[in-house]
């Protein structure tokens, strides 16, 4: 068995657990679907298995966290990497598109949040004891 052939075992056992403990629309069970098509897509060249993979790992982040999700930048790369190999010039356009809206997303983000200090929070800082306390209470 080449390298290959045991990293593809060990991400199909990884999505399968995963699926199983976590749920089918799980943000971890994404990302696992993403390395596999990625290993699909750039070193086993087998493109017809990773699209689905890659098109299930974006749905998953697109309804979990958005269009703006910083993750979904590795999976349209890959899209646009399988389309372009396999000679599908209008779906690679498609998804170089989908990379610039989203790119342009993040940097309006970027933007509206560039002032903001990431470490303030209106809400104080509470011990372990303190929020087990408040768990505690409201379990009762």
């Amino acid at each position: 068995m080449n390298k290959f052939d045991s990293a593809e075992k060990m991400h199909r056992r990884a999505i399968r657990i995963k699926e199983s403990l976590l749920g089918p629309e799980n943000f971890e069970l994404a990302l696992s679907l993403g390395h596999l098509a990625s290993l699909y897509n750039y070193d086993m060249k087998r493109y017809e298995d990773a699209l689905p993979l890659y098109q299930r790992s974006i749905d998953i982040a697109l309804r979990m966290f958005g269009p703006g999700f910083s993750g979904l930048e590795y999976d349209y790369n890959g899209l646009i990497h399988l389309y372009t190999v396999t000679k599908q010039p209008e779906q690679s356009m498609m998804y170089l598109m989908k990379l610039h809206q989203w790119r342009d997303l993040r940097e309006a983000f970027y933007e509206r949040h560039q002032h903001e200090d990431p470490l303030s929070n209106s809400q104080s800082i509470r011990s372990t004891s303190e929020v087990l306390s408040a768990l505690l209470i409201s379990d009762q």
